[in-house]
Order: C-alpha cells, then sequence, then structure tokens
C-alpha cells in the first residue's frame, strides 16, 4: 500500500490499538494522517478467520465513507484468508433471520440500529473492536449522534464489563464519551505535528 513508516498518529495509536489486553483510544487529527489504516489495521488484528460472525463494527457517518473504509479493509485484508467485509449501508437489504458469516460490518448508524434490533443480524455481545469514524461530523449531524451513543453504550454494557475489547474514536469531540468509556486514552494531533495528550 505504499506505507515505508507509520505517520504520527500512527506512530502513537497502533501500539495502543495492538496491545493485550486491548485499549480504549480516542484520537484526533486531520484528514489524510492515515487514522483510517490504523484503525483498519487493529480491526483486522482482531478477527479470527475461523469464526463466522461479526466481531468488528466500524459506523460512518455517510454511505460513501463506509464504502471507502471498506475498501481499505479488503486492500489491507488482502493477505487475510477468510476475512470478509459486509457493508451495513442503504440498499444492503438482508432478510431477518440471515446468518450473517462476514466478521467486519461497516455501515451507518441506522442502517446498523436496524441490523442490531429489528432485524437481529448482528450479536452485540461478539463485537471485539467497535470504531466511530468520523465522530465530529456524526455529533454535528441530527439523528447520528443519538443512534452512535446507542449503539456505543450498548455495545459497553454488554460486553466492556466482562472482556477488555477495544474501541477506536477517530476525529472525537474527546469529552462526549469519557462518561461512557473506561480510562480511555486520548490524544490530538495539532496540525504543527504536535501533541496533547
Amino acid at each position: 500500500m505504499g506505507f515505508n513508516r507509520p505517520s504520527k498518529i500512527q506512530e502513537m495509536a497502533l501500539p495502543m490499538m495492538l496491545a493485550h489486553p486491548p485499549q480504549n483510544l480516542i484520537a484526533q487529527s486531520q484528514s489524510g494522517t492515515g487514522k483510517t489504516a490504523a484503525f483498519v489495521l487493529a480491526m483486522l488484528s482482531r478477527v479470527n478467520a475461523l469464526e463466522l460472525f461479526p466481531q468488528c463494527l466500524c459506523l460512518a457517518p455517510t454511505y460513501e465513507l463506509a464504502l471507502q473504509t471498506g475498501r481499505v479493509v479488503e486492500q489491507m485484508g488482502k493477505f487475510c484468508v477468510d476475512v470478509q467485509v459486509m457493508y451495513a449501508i442503504r440498499g444492503n437489504r438482508i432478510p431477518r433471520g440471515t446468518d450473517i458469516t462476514k466478521q467486519i460490518i461497516i455501515g451507518t448508524p441506522g442502517t446498523v440500529l436496524d441490523w442490531c434490533f429489528k432485524l437481529k443480524l448482528i450479536d452485540l455481545t461478539k463485537i471485539r473492536v467497535f470504531v466511530l469514524d468520523e465522530a465530529d461530523v456524526m455529533i454535528d449531524t441530527q439523528g447520528f449522534s443519538d443512534h452512535s451513543i446507542r449503539i456505543q453504550r450498548i455495545i459497553w454494557l454488554l460486553v466492556a464489563k466482562e472482556t477488555t475489547d477495544n474501541f477506536q474514536l477517530p476525529s472525537l469531540t474527546l469529552e462526549l464519551y469519557r462518561d461512557i468509556m473506561e480510562t480511555p486514552h486520548s490524544f490530538l494531533l495539532l496540525s504543527q505535528g504536535t501533541w496533547r495528550i
């Protein structure tokens, strides 16, 4: 993919994202700094290809961004045999009761909510990595903030109190999720390349 060395955001975030046990993380940096590649690598590293159910969930504010992120997953994951992506986006209609065998789900908040609760296609207790991408956009978009927070709260209540799971929240207003996440690491990469922890 043309990577010679990690970007500043990757250098800081990847050790936390790939740590054992997993750690919660809130990270902010400008567009084009490598956040997507970082959290995609984290998702791919946590997937068990032999387990045929959703294990990673990534929310994006738009259909286009969901597809763009999915392409990065597919490109980076081409050497991860049997790891597959499914899109929870408008137009991708899945009948109730369908057994989803793809390990990584990327979608928009409204469709993901429908898949989780109306259609019962995703078992949130099995989610190992939850990524909220472009969270600042979703916070500013009516309805998306409520959907995103609802999904995250449910995952946190179901899973994170019992296990140590990984939550990455790129481009997030840092204060918003501090009350939901247990001791998250957080940092902001300023445009001048300096860090604020």
